[in-house]
């Protein structure tokens, strides 16, 4: 397959470049600074851009199979100057430009929504709580808007939500537990190479299309 991965310098991305050339893929990695990416390979194309550039994400995505997001909110260690949400809708407004249907989206536990309806209650309560507070305001925002763009669009997508990725090796076994309350009962820790392994298995495999999934070892 071709596969492009955004966020592929971040400390998942990482994993997900390698794995997924390793599988033989070939791996578009669209990058703010391509420098942050010390690995090459003849199945690598580097595509300098940012998210918000909008012909950037297009080039990247043309001729994808499938399209790997790997990114962080500023409060779970992502770039405090990245706009993820303007970003996401140009990744979303890319794939309908070509045609490309699969995404596979990871992101940290905010946006995940229950469907619980006292849960999806508490969610509610702590994120209009936590919008008052001016350091926590945009991430909010940002992470309501991401979630609401994704969920909205025609695409095939997946969401991956994480809790606390770490940087040990890998088990090679993940839990899964599905936006419905239904799954495995999953924990908060998971290793950035099993979450990255995680996502690349998604790229073909639609079994979890246009669902949320919180993931653990």
């Amino acid at each position: 397959m071709k596969l492009t991965i955004v966020g592929a310098s971040g400390r998942t991305g990482t994993h997900l470049v390698e794995q997924a050339l390793a599988a033989g893929h070939d791996v578009v990695a669209l990058m703010r600074n391509p420098a942050k990416l010390a690995l090459r390979h003849e199945r690598l194309e580097v595509a300098q851009g940012e998210l918000t550039d909008k012909a950037a994400v297009i080039d990247a995505v043309r001729g994808a199979d499938a399209v790997l997001a790997a990114l962080s909110p500023k409060m779970f260690g992502g770039p405090r100057d990245l706009p993820l949400a303007s970003g996401t809708g140009a990744i979303l407004a890319a794939m309908r430009t070509h045609g490309v249907r699969r995404l596979v989206y990871s992101w940290g536990p905010s946006i995940l929504v229950p469907r619980n309806p006292l849960l999806r209650a508490v969610r509610s309560v702590s994120f209009a709580l936590l919008g008052r507070l001016p350091a926590t305001r945009s991430m909010v925002n940002e992470t309501v808007q991401v979630g609401e763009a994704i969920r909205g669009s025609d695409r095939d997508w997946t969401i991956v939500v994480v809790t606390a990725p770490h940087d040990q090796p890998g088990t090679g076994t993940v839990k899964v537990s599905t936006g419905s309350g239904t799954g495995d009962r999953v924990g908060s820790r998971i290793s950035r190479a099993d979450l990255a392994q995680f996502m690349l298995a998604q790229a073909d495999d639609h079994r979890y299309t246009r669902q949320e999934l919180r993931i653990s070892h």
